[in-house]
């Protein structure tokens, strides 16, 4: 979608919108109707769409990505279409710079049990983590 967005903003003077569905597309399946999951073999008919797209969505880092992609091809309106979910939105705000209330909900990763870095999480745990 990038490279059709930096080829519009191009082309035209006007503002320029992005709404990308929220899942991994692929040249081969272009669109999130298309999606296939050959890792389960139990989905009806064979399709993942429309109800078994779980695992084919993207997640909080790559469309934070896509938006600072997006706004520095230009594109004034950013957003998800289907798929999006709110940890989806507020990556959306913060990868722009910005704060919205939901931002408490981000994952604060120096306080996580195994991962984190503050002096409270145990030096047992600190050793675990570099075996995962």
């Amino acid at each position: 979608m990038l490279a059709l967005l930096g080829a519009i903003r191009k082309a035209v003077s006007c503002h320029v919108s992005a709404l990308p569905v929220a899942y991994r597309t692929r040249a081969d399946e272009p669109t999130f109707m298309s999606l296939s999951d050959p890792d389960c073999a139990c989905l009806p008919e064979g399709r993942a769409f429309p109800t078994a797209l779980d695992n084919l969505a993207c997640n909080r880092y790559e469309i934070a990505e896509f938006t600072k992609d997006a706004r520095a091809l230009g594109v004034n309106y950013l957003g998800v279409c289907c798929g999006a979910a709110p940890h989806h939105i507020r990556s959306m705000a913060e990868a722009l710079g910005r704060h919205p209330p939901a931002s408490k909900y981000s994952p604060d990763m120096s306080r996580h049990a195994y991962l984190g870095t503050v002096p409270e999480i145990p030096a047992a745990n600190r050793e675990f983590a570099k075996n995962l």
